[in-house]
């Protein structure tokens, strides 16, 4: 097997684990809430904390992943997400379960920027670039559609006492991949920029700022479906093991879309994949509130369609991004981070929106802000 393959596989899947272990509480927030006695409004204020600041801080951890020879973020990265995210469960109140998020959350942090930039640099030609990061953002974001059912069969079968030697399996696979990776070879930064100037150079490229307000929304989406789904399927009776199941195929359908999106991509290039992603969300999430008063089955499969089409356009998004500029780690940061991070704290009024109103609404506002990012989209002239 080649350096590329070997990058890309290797990293993949650590990617893999890394983002289930994120996603292992999803199904979980529910009973945490309950358990804890805390209400809607302040388990999404505990979430939106826990994984905004460590997102805040990825551009940074990009930045010096630019400048970094040795693979420690690579390697870190999945061993903070292995440790803390099991912790999390246990939580005996809500101050420990946000810290554990906050350094669960801290590992993601720290592989997405150094490991996508490796990737990037194995691949000069776009489409080719396109593909290699929809695969790596398609298999983990499987991962992450797979932590859900995880965490919910370790506990069916194990019980609740076991869940925090899930653990293991990602520690155990940190050292595996540390030797199945090739080093690192960076030489084509620029080591006498500073963060600052780093991130300034970025923002001045009119490219860049529609790819980060694209992904923002496309963070505050999955955050808003991947958090709430669960407490509406709760509400229409689905029981535990169910809702573990949808969530698990809502994120397979995204990673699959990611996985492929890069053949459409050839076709209508990189404004049309987002348009084609964004557009239909809003009439599919009313369709979906209206089946779950009538038919589970396709209230279901209305979910894992928006699964489908939230993340088609996130790693031909990436790749465009990283290509734009010098500063593969930093942008792959501002993108794969500082924006989860902006959607995280979009919980926090969506949360009070939820609690007050209902969380229909919350799927219906989200969605309708993606639908005029689309019509907006169709007006952009550029080579996009």
């Amino acid at each position: 097997m080649d350096k590329a393959k070997r990058t890309l596989w290797g990293l993949s899947t650590g990617h893999f684990f890394l983002d289930m272990y994120a996603a292992i509480l999803i199904p979980l927030y529910p009973l945490i809430a309950e358990r804890l006695n805390i209400n809607l409004a302040q388990i999404s204020f505990v979430i939106a904390i826990g994984h905004s600041i460590s997102s805040i801080l990825q551009p940074l951890f990009g930045y010096i992943s630019d400048k970094l020879n040795k693979r420690v973020f690579m390697f870190f990265g999945l061993v903070f997400a292995s440790l803390f995210m099991p912790l999390g469960f246990i939580s005996p109140n809500s101050i420990i379960l946000t810290l554990c998020l906050i350094f669960g959350m801290a590992g993601n942090a720290f592989y997405h920027p150094q490991v996508t930039t490796m990737i990037k640099d194995c691949y000069t030609d776009n489409i080719k670039l396109s593909g290699a990061m929809g695969l790596f953002l398609g298999l983990g974001t499987i991962g992450y559609a797979f932590g859900p059912y995880f965490s919910t069969y370790i506990i069916k079968t194990f019980g609740e006492n076991n869940f925090i030697y899930t653990g293991l399996i990602g520690l155990l696979l940190s050292f595996v991949i540390l030797f199945f990776v090739p080093r690192l070879n960076n030489k084509h930064v620029d080591r006498k920029n500073n963060f600052l100037k780093t991130v300034n150079e970025i923002l001045k490229n009119k490219i860049c700022i529609f790819l980060i307000s694209v992904t923002i929304i496309k963070a505050a989406l999955i955050m808003s479906f991947g958090t709430y789904a669960p407490f509406i399927l709760k509400k229409f009776d689905f029981s535990l093991s169910q809702t573990g199941i949808i969530m698990t195929i809502f994120y397979i359908a995204g990673g699959l879309s990611m996985i492929f999106a890069s053949k459409i991509e050839k076709t209508v290039k990189l404004k049309g994949i987002i348009i084609i992603s964004y557009l239909p969300l809003l009439p599919l999430t009313l369709a979906f509130l209206f089946f779950l008063k009538f038919n589970k089955f396709i209230s279901a499969a209305i979910l894992v369609t928006i699964g489908f089409f939230i993340l088609l356009a996130a790693g031909c998004v990436l790749a465009y991004a990283q290509k734009a500029v010098l500063h593969a780690g930093t942008i792959s940061g501002i993108i794969q981070g500082f924006t989860l991070a902006i959607g995280s704290i979009i919980l926090i009024p969506f949360g009070f929106i939820g609690e007050h109103f209902g969380i229909e609404y919350i799927f219906i506002l989200i969605t309708l802000i993606a639908f005029i990012i689309s019509i907006y989209t169709f007006k952009i002239k550029s080579e996009l």
